[in-house]
């Protein structure tokens, strides 16, 4: 209420629920809220009222709630960090989204998306993503998840040189993570990106050597028996990404 604390609006201002009446509420993080202040929102809920701070009136609201988490909600309430009756409120209806490392068939769908997006903004001439970074986009963890994806494709499409952008092109984070994990690939399905065995035999093959030796190019091409300058022909050729010691 206007007046209610040093500073508040002469007017007052009405709170985030009271301006979700008739509509709905989007509560973001929601496993971070302060355990006091589930009890507050969990009353709203069974009461449909909100006070104002400084007020001595309620307000009837009306609203549809949707909320958000990456933690495991469950394990908070057994470990007495969320209460159980909001979590009963909450769990109605749960959707869970998977991380989008386990969603393969979406990643270069939404690469490209935002590769289109970002250059129709910018007003530049669309790219196109060479097989090798495509290889890096379903085959690193995004543990940033679409976020992480959409940064690293922005800033890809903007670093890039050539015609096409190339796993060198995204972020050191992103490049040098898929790098690692490839290096120690053993017999990794390029089915994705192609769909010849003999191909991923020996991607398979060069990442096993490559593991063994640790990362060493002159003994892996010992192991495989080819000469060293054709194997760095074949990590090109391939993709293979090796970690910057």
């Amino acid at each position: 209420e206007g007046g209610s604390f040093t500073g508040a609006e002469r007017k007052g201002r009405p709170g985030k629920i009271e301006l979700a009446q008739g509509g709905t509420l989007f509560l973001d993080e929601i496993g971070d809220m302060p355990y006091e202040v589930q009890a507050v929102l969990l009353r709203v809920l069974e009461n449909h009222q909100v006070m104002r701070i400084g007020s001595d009136k309620y307000i009837d609201v009306e609203f549809r709630l949707i909320a958000a988490t990456n933690q495991d909600l469950q394990e908070l309430v057994r470990n007495r960090l969320f209460r159980e009756d909001l979590y009963d409120r909450l769990s109605a209806l749960k959707v869970i989204i998977p991380p989008l490392r386990e969603r393969d068939q979406d990643v270069i769908l939404l690469a490209e998306q935002f590769i289109r997006d970002y250059c129709d903004k910018m007003k530049w001439q669309i790219p196109l993503l060479s097989q090798s970074a495509k290889h890096l986009l379903l085959h690193y963890d995004w543990p940033g998840n679409v976020r992480q994806l959409q940064k690293s494709i922005i800033y890809a499409v903007t670093t890039f040189h050539g015609d096409r952008i190339e796993p060198q092109d995204f972020p050191d984070d992103v490049y040098l993570g898929y790098g690692e994990k490839c290096a120690t690939m053993v017999g990794a399905s390029l089915s994705p990106i192609t769909e010849n065995p003999l191909k991923e035999a020996e991607v398979g093959a060069i990442c096993t050597a490559l593991r063994s030796t640790s990362n060493d190019v002159t003994a892996a091409a010992k192991l495989l028996k080819m000469g060293r300058s054709t194997l760095y022909k074949k990590i090109k050729k391939f993709g293979i990404v090796l970690p910057v010691k």
